[in-house]
C-alpha cells in the first residue's frame, strides 16, 4: 500500500476554506480539495495522511512528522512518500504540562495526550460554566480542535491558540508573547535549517522518499550561504531559489476578503506544480 504523508501549515490544511468547521466539511476539504488530495489521486497513492494544521510552526511539523514515522513499521515506511511544506520561521509552540508533570521531577519529560474532556474544560465559559456554542464537535462546530487535539500551544506574532488552556487569559498571552521580545529573524532562520536537517536525516535513514518546499517565504531573502546550503542539501521542489509559486487565491474570487490562501483551483494548480517538480527530479513517480 502506497502512502502519501504531508505536513505543513494552513496552505496544506486548507486555510480559508475550512468554514464551516464541521466534520463533514473538513473531511470533504482534506479528501477532495487541498493539494495533497490531488497529488494522491494523480500519482496513485492508496491513502494520504495530512498532518498539517493552520498556524502550525516548523517545530510542530518536525514533531508530528517524527511521532508518526516512529510509530510505523519498516514495510509501511518503505512504501511512504513524504512532502513537507515548511511554515513561517517566526512561529513556535510550547508544551502545556499537567500539574503532575510540573510537580514530579521524574515526569518532566512525559508527554500526556490531551483529551476531549480537557478541551471542553478549557473552553468553558467563565460566566456561565457552560460550553460556548462554537466549541467541540458535540455541538456541531470546530471539528478541527478535536481532530488535532494535543497539549502543544501554537504561537505566532499575531495569535495564540491552545487546546488545553485559556488562550485569551492575560497571563497565558503574556507568557507566550514574551518569547518574541528576544526573537530575531536570524534565530528563526537557523532553527528552520536545523529542523530541515533533522527531519531529512530521519526520513532518509528510514528509507522514506521525501521532498521539501517552502511556500510562504522567499528563501532568496536569506544570506547566500544559507540558500546554497538549502538547495545543495535538501530535495526542494522549487525549480530555483527564485521560484515564485503561481496559484489562484481566495482573494481572486472574493476581493473583499484579501485572503492569500489558495482557493480550490489554486490547490489543484499547486498539486500540478508539485507533481511536475517531482517528475523533474527523475524519481520513480511519474505523472499519469
Amino acid at each position: 500500500m502506497k502512502t502519501l504523508l504531508v505536513n505543513g501549515c494552513s496552505w496544506t490544511a486548507g486555510g480559508g476554506l475550512d468554514t464551516p468547521d464541521t466534520k463533514e466539511n473538513i473531511e470533504q476539504l482534506l479528501n477532495h480539495v487541498v493539494w495533497p488530495s490531488h497529488v494522491k489521486r494523480k500519482l496513485g497513492f492508496d491513502k494520504c495522511i495530512n498532518l498539517a494544521e493552520g498556524c502550525g510552526s516548523n517545530q510542530r511539523i518536525c514533531r508530528t512528522t517524527f511521532d508518526w514515522v516512529m510509530q510505523q513499521d519498516a514495510e509501511t515506511l518503505k512504501n511512504t512518500t513524504v512532502i513537507i511544506q515548511w511554515s513561517h520561521e517566526d512561529r513556535y509552540e510550547y508544551y502545556v504540562p499537567t500539574e503532575e508533570e510540573k510537580s514530579d521531577f521524574q515526569k518532566r519529560y512525559q508527554v500526556t495526550p490531551a483529551t476531549e474532556e480537557s478541551l471542553h474544560k478549557s473552553l468553558l465559559d467563565s460566566n456561565t460554566g457552560k460550553l460556548p456554542l462554537f466549541s467541540g464537535n458535540r455541538t456541531g462546530g470546530n471539528y478541527s480542535l478535536t481532530r488535532n487535539l494535543d497539549r502543544w500551544a501554537r504561537v505566532n506574532p499575531n495569535s495564540l491558540m491552545s487546546h488545553v488552556e485559556e488562550a485569551t487569559s492575560p497571563v497565558v498571552r503574556k507568557d507566550a508573547e514574551s518569547r518574541y521580545r528576544t526573537y530575531t529573524d536570524q534565530e528563526g532562520m537557523y532553527n528552520w535549517v536545523f529542523h530541515m536537517g533533522f527531519l531529512y536525516n530521519l526520513l532518509k535513514s528510514k528509507g522514506v522518499e521525501v521532498y521539501f518546499w517552502y511556500f510562504t517565504q522567499y528563501v532568496k531573502n536569506m544570506p547566500e550561504e544559507i540558500q546554497d546550503y538549502i538547495y545543495d542539501t535538501f530535495p526542494m521542489l522549487e525549480d530555483t531559489r527564485w521560484h515564485n509559486w503561481q496559484y489562484q487565491r481566495i482573494a481572486s474570487e472574493d476581493g473583499l476578503s484579501g485572503d492569500p490562501h489558495p482557493n480550490a483551483r489554486g490547490h489543484e494548480q499547486i498539486a500540478d506544480h508539485i507533481i511536475d517538480a517531482i517528475a523533474k527530479k527523475k524519481t520513480i513517480l511519474r505523472r499519469p
